[in-house]
């Protein structure tokens, strides 16, 4: 992108002479604390200008060179700063500002903030101390021996089921049910009372009455006593199948494991 910018022939600036004394005669300059007008100012840069030695540089100088143009043909280049860095790979000023800083952690100090900053994102390295932790262990969770089921061949009899159950609910299962200590504790024998001979005579509505009541409480523990029995017993039978089964299992992991023991010591020896 170029723009043709018209220049005025008869342009001069107001510090044109101000400047050109300044370049020949950089050490001619008046202090501060010099008080004079504007006539004894150009006075002095005249009689130094006139003394002085002439430059160095041996060229010409930017006010002598006169450039040949008219005030029509002469035309200045315009280009555009975003479309130059662009092309040079520089990037712009709004696109330095548009990046993201570093984050910068709160724990650090103004000296380490201060290398962050200038130093490349990838070249930074924060000094943080990390806790060493111990080594955890792959420990199995704890498994309730409740709900350990093992594969067990049994069939328990169905009139030892019927015998165990009460009528009217759920079938006894001997797998599921589990006793108290205070269920399997062993009961004391009672001794019966002694009979008490009753005369006929006597045998009214009453003691016939009390004697029914004292047989139907007498069956009903029996029958209690004897269901809690057989419960008891097809329960035993099914432990004795889980335990034949148990102790298979462990003769078989004894002998895998005198295996493994076995090829390690092998190892070890090497």
């Amino acid at each position: 992108m170029s723009r043709s910018v018209l220049m005025n022939p008869t342009f001069l600036p107001p510090t044109h002479g101000v400047l050109k004394s300044l370049l020949e005669k950089p050490t001619g300059l008046p202090l501060r604390h010099e008080g004079f007008g504007k006539e004894e100012k150009a006075k002095s840069l005249d009689d130094e200008v006139s003394a002085a030695p002439q430059s160095a540089f041996l060229g010409p100088t930017l006010w002598d060179k006169t450039l040949a143009y008219d005030g029509d043909s002469f035309q200045l280049e315009y280009m555009d700063l975003e479309e130059f860095l662009s092309e040079n790979g520089i990037p712009s000023s709004e696109q330095s500002h548009q990046q993201p800083l570093p984050p910068v952690l709160p724990s650090q100090t103004p000296s380490s903030v201060i290398t962050s900053t200038a130093m490349p994102p990838h070249r930074c390295v924060l000094n943080t101390v990390q806790p060493v932790l111990p080594p955890q262990r792959d420990t199995p969770s704890p498994i309730d021996p409740e709900s350990i089921q093992v594969a067990v061949s049994y069939e328990p009899d169905p009139a030892d089921l019927a015998m165990s159950s009460v009528p009217g609910q759920e079938m006894f299962d001997p797998r599921k049910r589990r006793f108290t200590e205070e269920e399997l504790k062993p009961q004391p024998m009672i001794k019966k009372a002694r009979k008490v001979f009753t005369p006929d005579e006597m045998k009214d509505e009453k003691y016939w009455v009390r004697r029914r009541k004292n047989n139907m409480a007498a069956k009903r523990s029996r029958d209690a006593r004897r269901l809690k029995e057989n419960q008891i017993a097809v329960r035993a039978s099914f432990l004795e199948k889980e335990n034949s089964a148990l102790r298979q299992e462990v003769a078989q992991l004894r002998k895998e494991v005198g295996r493994c023991r076995n090829i390690m010591a092998k190892y070890e020896s090497l």
